[in-house]
Order: structure tokens, then C-alpha cells, then sequence
């Protein structure tokens, strides 16, 4: 009966939900990037705003085998968001179509004349 109870204790505590509020490292952004850089091999390969204006960041190890996400607020405290091994670069980024602007000399070979 004892280990009845023992194994209904531990299947209970598997399935009860983990607690997503635990607070993320952070630190002022530079300090953080040198840790990142100094402890883990990792450089900084991509950048971009999210909704909230914030910076994310992604840092990898030169052979790509390891990952980190930050986010920096406003103030450029930075904060770990996530990390993991084998980040996959998917090579250069598609050039959109070019519009010409109005300023724009005209192409050589094509004399006066609009676009």
C-alpha cells in the first residue's frame, strides 16, 4: 500500500504544470554580450525589434553548435530568453524587387525618359 500511495505521489507531481514565471538572468546589455563571448565562445549574428520595441539578439559559437536568445529593454538591461545547440543559418536573405524612386538617376544606356 505504501508504495501505491509513493507511486501516485510521484505520478501526480509528473503531471502538475511547471511554473513559467521564473525570473530570467539579465544584465546590462554589453556586460552580457562579454560573458556570452568570454564563457561561451558566442558572437552576435542577428538583431531585430519585437512588437514591444525591444532588441533581440541571437549569439552563436562560430561552429553554430551552440545558441543564445536575449531580449534588451529601453534602459539595455538584457535578459537570456533561451539557449540551445545546433543554430541553422538559413544563408543570405531574398532582395525584395527594386523600385525606383524619383531621385534615381536614369539607368546607362537610357537617355531622358521616365522609367
Amino acid at each position: 500500500m505504501k508504495n501505491l500511495i509513493s507511486a501516485a505521489v510521484l505520478g501526480a507531481a509528473f503531471f502538475m504544470p511547471v511554473s513559467l514565471t521564473a525570473t530570467p538572468l539579465c544584465l546590462p546589455r554589453e556586460e552580457l554580450a562579454v560573458h556570452l563571448a568570454e564563457n561561451y565562445g558566442e558572437v552576435l549574428i542577428a538583431q531585430g525589434l519585437n512588437n514591444r520595441g525591444a532588441l533581440i539578439e541571437v549569439f552563436t559559437t562560430k561552429s553554430r553548435e551552440r545558441w543564445t536568445l536575449t531580449e534588451t529593454d529601453a534602459k539595455g538591461r538584457a535578459c537570456l530568453m533561451a539557449a540551445g545547440e545546433y543554430w541553422n543559418a538559413l544563408g543570405p536573405r531574398p532582395t525584395a524587387a527594386r523600385q525606383p524612386a524619383a531621385f534615381d538617376p536614369p539607368a546607362k544606356g537610357k537617355e531622358g525618359g521616365s522609367p
